[in-house]
C-alpha cells in the first residue's frame, strides 16, 4: 500500500510486459489476424481477402472482420463474370479492453463475454497469446 491506497494489479503487470502504445499493439494484432486468415483463404476460390479493423468503443474496442468474396456469374454465352462483393457491416471477431489490452471473445454484437475465471483469452501486448489465430475466431474458444 502506498499512502493508504492499494494499487490494482493489471494483467500486463502480472505478465511483466512493458506495454507499448495501444494503437501500435492493435495494428500488430490486426495484421497477425489478417496474415493467419490469408493462409486459410488461399484454399478457397470464392473468398478474395479479409481485413480486421478496430471499431470504436469506450472501454472495450471491437475488432471486426470484413470479408471480400468473389461472386461468379455464368452468362448465357458461356463466359463468366467475376465481381468482388464485400460486406460493409462486418462481423465481430473479438473485443480488446482498452486499458489492459486483454482479448475477450464476443458474447454478442455489443458486449464481450466477461463471465468466469478464464474469460480473458489473451493480450495484444503478448504476441504469444495469439500465435495460432484463425479467420472465424475458433482460437478464442479453445481452452
Amino acid at each position: 500500500m502506498i499512502n493508504g491506497i492499494k494499487p490494482t494489479i493489471q494483467t500486463t503487470t502480472k505478465l511483466r510486459i512493458k506495454p507499448t502504445n495501444f494503437d501500435d499493439a492493435m495494428v500488430v494484432f490486426c495484421e497477425k489476424l489478417e496474415k493467419d486468415a490469408m493462409e486459410y483463404i488461399n484454399g478457397f476460390n470464392h473468398i478474395d481477402s479479409v481485413q480486421f479493423r478496430p471499431d470504436g468503443g469506450k472501454k472495450y474496442i471491437k475488432v471486426k472482420s470484413f470479408q471480400v468474396n468473389i461472386n461468379t456469374d455464368y452468362n448465357d454465352d458461356g463466359t463468366t463474370t467475376k465481381t468482388l462483393v464485400g460486406g460493409d457491416k462486418g462481423s465481430i471477431h473479438c473485443f480488446v479492453e482498452k486499458t489492459t489490452g486483454d482479448i475477450y471473445k464476443p458474447a454478442g454484437w455489443k458486449t464481450p463475454y466477461l463471465k468466469g475465471n478464464n474469460c480473458v483469452r489473451g493480450n495484444i501486448y503478448d504476441s504469444s497469446t495469439f500465435e495460432k489465430t484463425d479467420l472465424h475466431g475458433g482460437w478464442l474458444y479453445a481452452r
